[in-house]
């Protein structure tokens, strides 16, 4: 059989789901690449071979590719979910927007290849007589649809087949006829408002303004031109008393607009040349609420849109910006070539940046779940290892798991973390590192104290955080006790004022960590500073400074040590 009656097609299935169509590709290596691109986490994604057996007219299908995890499903069998809603019962149906929705995935790769949208391709003759031409794209998509009817209980596959194969011929013969007859009308002069009143009282003054605007677009070469060329129409609305008729203008730019910033191949067209994916989404983001900073690389159809977007125009094509945004955040391709911590700033940073720019175009839910599908990827496996096991020792690994925690969305993919956590925090390298003579005892000491710090001000929840920080001030009285560091002093030669003054300083030298180990160090200064004449002493020590003087340093000493000065003193004073 020829390659022209052989084409691929993309299903995916959610935990507990069904598999649903996802696109179809005349390319096996396009077909199987999107499908790698697509597993993500607990989705699985499968690829058939779809040969067309002339015979019969019906499809062979071969599966030749699936990853991911296949869950039964809990609904009855019998029943496969439907791929796509295509609610179309008269040609007219066919340019609703969830028709067009389902005609941009199945002719996907075409569309994007020919540098048009769904709304040009309906609108526009010649157009159609390509798609028509090339053969088993339409029969594909016209049988993919029938069985997914015939699933979701509409009939034979065979009757659903008929059914849409008239549905479609007969939405083209209305724009054939219409060409024919010279009943498309022309804008001229960009003078689309014009246009508009022209067609007030017709009834199909929607479709023939759209066929206008799609013949307007017909020689544009590239999707920056088309997208200038459609913009330059906005100029030419009347700002009129007539609001009705400038918001039907707007709206009618807005959908052409929509859908070719929803076009994958287009947005190298819009944003140009990006060092990454992380930049290109950056600045999506920056475009979608006219904040883009222009400079002498920006391209023309990105500058005149920031403006329309600045001043709150064009909410569809706004919507279609971010939702791109999104679906580039869920992919599994990396947003920096640096290093991870980089690409959890950015990602953090454009979780703010897309809150802000959505406004009410999308809902919170929505953009929460694209960030909990790019975290859950995060906390995989294989990238937390790569990226643990480049720390130096175990608690730069600690310190690397709560920096991923303050930095991921979804309680799944926290708990997973904190898991992760507990496990490495209870192995016996964590402890015996903090107990080994190879590193020195206050570089260890310092380590633990920063550790404790670091956990208290994670974004833990707070009995997880005292539980951590309880445990490693068990590690670090252990260690200190170990090591004799407060025998050494206590038992020591000086004074009973030295002693105190030593421990005073051991408390603030932000080597012991908060709890027991702090404690220890201030019970027994405190108790040395007791001892009688000691405070004496110390106020009256011979030098420059003033009793007032040195009982304010006093102050400050205690202080620093975490001690509060007006509790400790007044009853050593008195």
């Amino acid at each position: 059989m020829s390659s022209g009656q052989v084409h691929y097609e993309i299903y995916t299935m959610a935990p507990r789901g069904k598999w649903q169509f996802h696109s179809a590709l005349e390319s096996r290596d396009a077909a199987l690449k999107q499908a790698k691109e697509l597993v993500i986490g607990s989705t699985a994604v499968k690829v058939t071979k779809e040969t067309l057996n002339p015979a019969d007219g019906n499809y062979i299908s071969v599966s030749i590719f699936q990853e991911g995890k296949v869950t039964p499903s809990s609904s009855k069998p019998g029943k496969t979910e439907s791929v796509e809603s295509l609610p179309c019962f008269k040609p007219q149906d066919l340019y609703s927007y969830q028709a067009r929705k389902t005609i941009a995935r199945l002719l996907q790769e075409s569309l994007n290849r020919w540098k048009i949208t769904v709304l040009e391709l309906l609108h526009n003759s010649g157009h159609l007589e390509r798609l028509e031409s090339s053969g088993t794209i339409l029969q594909a998509a016209v049988q993919k649809m029938a069985i997914a009817q015939s699933q979701s209980g509409e009939g034979s596959i065979s009757e659903r087949v008929k059914f849409l194969h008239k549905l479609v011929s007969d939405g083209m013969v209305m724009v054939y006829k219409d060409r024919e007859k010279n009943r498309i009308p022309k804008i001229r002069n960009n003078d689309i408002g014009a246009l508009a009143t022209q067609l007030s009282s017709d009834p199909r003054r929607e479709y023939l303004l759209n066929a206008a605007i799609a013949a307007h677009l017909q020689e544009c070469a590239s999707w920056n031109e088309k997208l200038i060329k459609i913009l330059e129409l906005i100029s030419a609305i009347p700002a009129s008393d007539d609001d009705a008729l400038r918001q039907f203008c707007l709206k009618t730019v807005d959908g052409y607009v929509s859908e070719i910033l929803s076009a994958s191949s287009a947005i190298k067209d819009l944003v140009g040349e990006q060092p990454d994916l992380g930049a290109m989404l950056q600045t999506l983001t920056d475009l979608s609420c006219g904040r883009l900073a222009i400079d002498a690389n920006t391209l023309q159809g990105s500058a005149i849109l920031n403006q329309h977007f600045g001043a709150g125009e064009l909410p569809d094509s706004r919507t279609a910006i971010l939702r791109r945004v999104l679906q580039e955040i869920e992919s599994p391709k990396r947003l920096t070539h640096d290093a991870l911590e980089m690409e959890v700033k950015l990602i953090r940073r454009l979780a703010s940046r897309v809150v802000q720019a959505s406004g009410n175009l999308l809902p919170h839910d929505e953009i929460i779940s694209a960030f909990r599908i790019r975290s859950e990827r995060l906390v995989s496996a294989d990238t937390m290892d790569t990226y643990l096991n480049a720390a130096q020792h175990p608690p730069e690994k600690i310190e690397r798991l709560l920096f991923i925690g303050d930095n991921i969305t979804g309680e799944a993919n926290k708990r997973k973390l904190l898991t992760m956590l507990q496990a490495m925090l209870k192995a016996p390298a964590f402890t015996d590192f903090f107990q080994s003579t190879q590193t020195p005892l206050p570089l260890r000491l310092q380590l633990l104290c920063a550790l404790q710090n670091r956990v208290l001000k994670s974004e833990l929840e707070a009995a997880r955080k005292n539980e951590i920080a309880g445990f490693l001030d068990d590690i670090c009285l252990l260690v200190a006790e170990k090591n004799n560091l407060f025998n050494r002093i206590c038992n020591g030669q000086g004074s009973a004022l030295s002693k105190c003054l030593s421990l005073l300083k051991l408390a603030a030298s932000n080597i012991l960590t908060q709890g027991k180990a702090l404690e220890r160090a201030q019970k027994l200064a405190l108790s040395f500073l007791g001892q009688p004449g000691v405070l004496k002493t110390y106020l009256l020590k011979s030098g420059e400074a003033s009793k007032e003087a040195r009982f304010e340093e006093l102050n400050t000493m205690l202080r620093d040590a975490g001690i509060d000065p007006m509790v400790a003193l007044p009853r050593f004073a008195a």
